[in-house]
């Protein structure tokens, strides 16, 4: 465990870093929404939440699922919590949105396969790399994220697996209720961790330095 001086320099560097990983995400998720191949699990259940709940856009699906999972941290997780996952849980929809209406507008009315699967393998690298930036400000756990260490400790299930048969759930849940599946859909459960954990490994220390605490951490 560390503990860390929590300095303005250090709380202002570690939120920057958040955002831009929201801002990646956001970019990620949405890249994924407009190749219409298969979204990661997460987006699936959000498009058919979306669609169930007659939402007017994605992002608003998005906010609602997020803020939903924060809840359920305030009760069972409260010390997962920082302004972290405040900046990622209520802004991820807004870029979700501003980001498929820009790609929408690049890929045009009809894209090709091609420039489809362009933007879907640019959803995967960008989603793992959004969540790896956002997490090595290690400021606060993301929703989903603090959800999946609860059921791992609670039922006492390793976490690698209890993710897996989350996005499991997750995946049959959404498709379900509308939302798309498909090669996207299996290349994010195998893609986005390859992507994130190198991510956190080499920008976390990064962060430390930018954020002026690598030599105040120690070992408790």
């Amino acid at each position: 465990m560390s503990h860390r001086v929590w300095t303005a320099r250090n709380i202002i560097v570690r939120c920057l870093v958040i955002l831009s990983g929201t801002v990646v995400a956001g970019f990620g998720c949405a890249a994924y929404i407009c190749a219409v191949l298969g979204s990661d699990p997460v987006s699936v259940l959000v498009q058919g939440l979306q669609g169930k709940l007659g939402l007017g856009s994605f992002g608003m699906a998005m906010n609602i699922y997020n803020i939903a999972f924060f809840v359920f941290l305030l009760f069972f997780g409260r010390k997962m919590i920082h302004l972290g996952t405040i900046i990622y849980t209520f802004l991820l929809g807004t870029f979700n949105n501003l980001f498929i209406a820009l790609i929408n507008s690049i890929m045009g009315n009809d894209p090709s396969v091609a420039i489809r699967s362009l933007f879907l393998v640019l959803g995967v690298l960008a989603l793992g790399l959004g969540l790896g930036i956002y997490q090595s400000a290690r400021l606060g756990c993301g929703p989903t994220d603090g959800f999946n260490q609860i059921v791992s400790e609670r039922l006492k299930i390793p976490l690698k697996w209890e993710r897996v048969g989350c996005d499991v759930i997750m995946t049959v849940l959404g498709w379900f209720m509308g939302g798309v599946i498909g090669a996207g859909t299996i290349l994010g459960m195998i893609a986005t961790g390859p992507v994130m954990a190198p991510t956190i490994t080499k920008l976390a220390p990064l962060v430390d330095r930018w954020a002026g605490t690598a030599e105040n951490e120690v070992d408790a």
